[in-house]
């Protein structure tokens, strides 16, 4: 029996040892350490991980819009009404939005398409519009009453007085300047307050 014979029959023993201790006395058997699943995954750069703000549905802003009223003039000289919608969840209030838009009514559309009008002066501002349980009061700048003649503050007059009406259930006032407007113009119109339909009435 030559060197070579020898060495393979010792590797045969040894193999057979190692295989019979394995398969009969470790009860493991062949137990190679393995990488652990949850920590590959801590691991593993190329596993993108869940981000639940992503998942998450964000909820539009729902829009509350109301439908208010303002009067504007026609061709004719008659009192119109015209819809703007307010944003409720933008606006403060929806009938100070509607006197708001009022002041700066008709717009250019309107004037070009329907031959609308107004004859509230353009410089007309709102100093306050102050809305309490049992009222609103309505103060406007000086320039709401200047100009224009009788007829052109009676109509202007009447734009707001319907306005108003057309917003609310509440009694209405209207100030100039801070001060009970009792008589507006130079023309001296009387208003009977709170603002009705028959405010303007002799």
């Amino acid at each position: 029996m030559n060197g070579s014979q020898k060495f393979g029959i010792i590797c045969l023993i040894i193999i057979t040892v190692v295989y019979v201790y394995f398969s009969f006395f470790n009860k493991e058997g062949f137990n190679f350490p393995m990488r652990d699943q949850e920590s590959e995954e801590q691991i593993n750069p190329f596993v993108k991980p869940s981000d639940n703000a992503e998942n998450t549905e964000i909820k539009p802003v729902k829009k509350e819009i109301k439908t208010v009223k303002i009067y504007v003039t026609d061709s004719k000289g008659n009192l119109r009404s015209v819809n703007r919608k307010c944003d409720i969840s933008v606006e403060k209030s929806c009938f100070n939005y509607a006197i708001k838009e009022l002041l700066s009514a008709p717009s250019d559309w309107e004037k070009s398409n329907k031959g609308l009008s107004s004859e509230i002066p353009a410089g007309t501002k709102i100093l306050s519009v102050r809305e309490g349980s049992n009222n609103i009061l309505i103060d406007l700048s000086s320039s709401f009453e200047s100009g224009g003649g009788a007829e052109s503050t009676y109509i202007r007059v009447r734009q707001l007085i319907k306005t108003s009406l057309a917003n609310t259930k509440l009694p209405v006032y209207l100030y100039i300047n801070g001060k009970q407007a009792d008589v507006i113009g130079g023309e001296g119109i009387m208003i009977k307050q709170p603002l009705t339909e028959k405010s303007l009435d002799d």
